[in-house]
């Protein structure tokens, strides 16, 4: 949960709203949100005309400074007893770079028990190769594996096993060619429907990463990579291995009882 409070600036100038997050992971999603998305959803209690300009104040205990994102509000209406403002983003991560060193080194901290912590991010991941109207989004990621969330009217059928090609493409110089990424999905959550739209998660492993491919993954992670292009192209099935024609299945004979 995020509370948002408008402050009123002491001189003119943009408003400046405050969020706490009550995690370091909520932070770094909405973070990742930033930057690969360029927008986000905030509820208040009042709402803010479009055209406003304002500065979100990014800040949870863990963080001896806040983080500020610069922000224009496009959009806002009622939405149950909240104002609903959609805010376009204007993030540049460079000058805040110790504030993400601190929130990465909490997540470590929070997360020993994992060999590999994951990284809370909101990757918008381009799927219609597979499905008209299908969307994705790697939802955390780590160097051994991610997390992602397919969301649609329909959605492609994927099991345990299956291999889930992607592409891979950095922001930066030197890594924007696209490179072939492999995720072994090892588990696969229930589907949750919501009017026509159907969501369902997917989790996996990388296979056969190179070391170029790590380090790009390594740059997402540290958030040097800010807006990677990533592709879902297909999914290939986790096929049984056929038999031999005539072979029949293997049985072990019963051990004689001693």
């Amino acid at each position: 949960m995020i509370d948002k409070v408008p402050v009123a600036p002491p001189t003119p100038g943009p408003i400046r709203l405050v969020a706490v997050y009550r995690t370091v992971g909520a932070l770094l999603r909405e973070l990742s949100r930033a930057l690969n998305q360029g927008q986000t959803l905030l509820k208040a209690d009042s709402g803010l005309p479009a055209g406003t300009h304002l500065v979100l104040v990014m800040t949870t205990e863990s963080l001896s400074a806040p983080i500020e994102v610069q922000g224009l509000v496009t959009d806002c209406r009622p939405r149950g007893r909240k104002m609903a403002m959609t805010l376009r983003y204007d993030f540049d991560p460079e000058p805040h770079r110790s504030r993400l060193r601190e929130a990465l080194a909490e997540l470590r901290r929070g997360n020993r028990r994992r060999r590999e912590p994951r990284v809370p991010l909101a990757l918008r991941t381009d799927a219609a190769a597979l499905l008209r109207g299908l969307s994705a989004t790697v939802n955390d990621a780590s160097r051994a594996g991610a997390r992602l969330e397919l969301v649609g009217e329909r959605l492609p059928a994927v099991a345990s096993g299956d291999r889930l090609v992607m592409t891979l493409a950095g922001s930066r110089p030197g890594s924007r060619r696209p490179a072939r990424l492999l995720l072994e999905a090892m588990w696969v959550g229930p589907q949750r429907r919501s009017g026509r739209t159907r969501r369902q998660e997917v989790g996996g492993r990388f296979l056969r990463l190179s070391p170029a491919l790590r380090q790009r993954i390594l740059a997402i992670l540290r958030f040097d990579d800010a807006r990677p292009a990533l592709r879902l192209a297909r999914i290939e099935r986790d096929a049984p291995t056929p038999r031999a024609r005539g072979a029949r299945p293997r049985v072990d004979s019963p051990k004689p009882a001693k």
